[in-house]
């Protein structure tokens, strides 16, 4: 601070100079004297002073007329104007043009020491304020957490660019509109808006964790710390809401779990499968035994085949959960994915008999180069195109699009069919969820599972009409071990 005790003193009259030096001496400032502006320009092109102090009529014009080079030349530091003759215009022109203050002659010593020291206090509370303010617009412009305000309708207020970041959301897309109806899912908001409504009551809560919703319909999952924003008379008028992301934390969380479960799951099937397989096959040979014995008797026939058709069923869904808690092995090839889902495809050949069914590839320049398990993928191919083909009314059109980056291939399969709406997207992995009337509702999280296996990652998009299953997969690079084999599929 000091530079900010430093003045600069502008006087063309020697006796005037020395006087005012002597004043703030007194006052304990420093002061440099210059007897015209063009001096006074030059001593602040060598060092900064925290005020001006200028007589009005100098050898190089009236001040005012120079004000502007003045305030330029040292980054608009206050200036206070010294004069013998009280001119109202001049005062209004000049207080006009910045500057701090006018003083008229003669100059009561006391009087313009604490003018000084008012001025400067100022300049120093403002620079204070400056420096926080910049180290708040840092803080928040550097910090990867959520900054949020909102009013106590839920209205957005303010953000910060991290959230920008997080969901893809512009100032121009949230500001104004209602949180809970823009970014909460449908099925959080009652929960979420009486979080609101207590911290509104009682000025904060913590620990609180719900989705938010992205521009590209992808949820992060955010743990939130709420408080009441207070205006300078004490009155609350805001919620500040600091939400810091755990999707990452969530998702290792939610694959912890899925392990155990799926351990003690592929334990209890195993078990069961080995005590069933007896049981079910004995149920088909007794099975085939009665319709033989009741052939020509078409009701006992009907029974006898939903009994086979049951035990199938039975069979059916004991390999199908099997499948899906199994350790999933792979080995790993370096392949061109056209020629898995292309195989695929072929391999529906029968369930494509009498229909108007066509895959289309949409080609890009990408080299469908990709390091992966050519069974299983296959496996994954068959089951969209088998969903496609059960799920949609000919003409049956399948679309794959790929796109490659530096270290994924990225595909999107989509189809002309129903469509998936928001919860049946959420849901669609989750074993057991099935949109079809009949099924083990294991095939998607099979498919999950498998790519994730691969260290790559599936999601079900919402559109409006067909239904769109993004697939993103590690691409072959220079960083590819040379264990793995290419191969070229037939």
């Amino acid at each position: 601070m000091r530079v900010l005790n430093h003045i600069l003193v502008i006087e063309d009259d020697a006796d005037s100079a020395e006087s005012l030096s002597d004043v703030l001496s007194v006052g304990g400032f420093d002061v440099t004297t210059t007897g015209s502006v063009h001096e006074a320009l030059e001593a602040l092109g060598k060092q900064r002073f925290g005020l001006i102090l200028t007589d009005r009529r100098l050898p190089d014009g009236l001040i005012e007329d120079r004000l502007q080079e003045l305030l330029v030349a040292s980054a608009k530091t206050p200036v206070i104007v010294v004069t013998g003759y009280s001119d109202l215009q001049a005062a209004i022109d000049a207080f006009r043009q910045g500057i701090s203050d006018y003083v008229i002659k003669p100059i009561i010593p006391e009087d313009l020491i604490a003018t000084a020291r008012r001025i400067l206090d100022r300049r120093i509370l403002e620079q204070q304020f400056q420096k926080e303010h910049a180290f708040a617009e840092r803080l928040q412009a550097t910090a990867e957490a959520v900054i949020l305000v909102l009013d106590f309708d839920g209205q957005v207020i303010h953000f910060n660019r991290f959230l920008t970041e997080l969901t893809g959301w512009s100032q121009e897309e949230l500001i104004g509109e209602n949180w809970l109806e823009k970014c909460v899912f449908p099925e959080d908001i009652q929960r979420v808006g009486q979080l609101f409504e207590t911290t509104v009551r009682l000025g904060a809560s913590r620990g609180f964790t719900n989705r938010i919703h992205c521009k590209n319909g992808e949820a992060r999952e955010i743990r939130w710390s709420n408080s009441k924003l207070q205006d300078d008379d004490g009155r609350a008028q805001f919620i500040l809401s600091i939400g810091i992301d755990v999707s990452d934390l969530s998702e290792a969380n939610q694959r912890v779990v899925r392990a155990e479960r799926l351990a003690a799951i592929g334990e209890t099937v195993a078990a069961l499968a080995h005590e069933s397989r007896n049981a079910i096959q004995r149920i088909k040979a007794a099975s085939e035994v009665l319709a033989m014995n009741v052939h020509g008797n078409a009701d006992s026939e009907e029974e006898v085949t939903a009994i086979q058709r049951a035990a199938s069923d039975l069979a059916t869904l004991l390999e199908s959960v099997r499948a899906y808690a199994a350790p999933i092995q792979t080995e790993l090839e370096s392949v061109d994915l056209r020629d898995v889902w292309r195989r695929a495809w072929r391999d529906l050949e029968s369930k494509r008999e009498h229909r108007d069914a066509e895959l289309m590839e949409e080609m890009s320049n990408c080299e469908h180069l990709a390091v992966v398990d050519v069974c299983r993928m296959e496996q994954v191919f068959r089951n969209l195109f088998l969903n496609a083909l059960e799920a949609t009314e000919d003409p049956v059109r399948v679309e794959i699009h790929c796109e490659c980056t530096s270290d994924q291939v990225c595909l999107s399969v989509s189809d002309n069919g129903p469509g998936l709406n928001q919860e049946q997207a959420t849901h669609l992995f989750e074993p057991f969820y099935t949109t079809k009337p009949t099924g083990t509702g294991l095939g998607m999280p099979i498919c999950q599972r498998i790519i994730e296996a691969h260290g790559g990652t599936v999601t079900a998009l919402t559109q409006a009409s067909g239904t769109r299953i993004q697939i993103c997969m590690p691409r072959e690079t220079a960083e590819t071990p040379s264990a793995i084999r290419e191969v070229t599929l037939t």
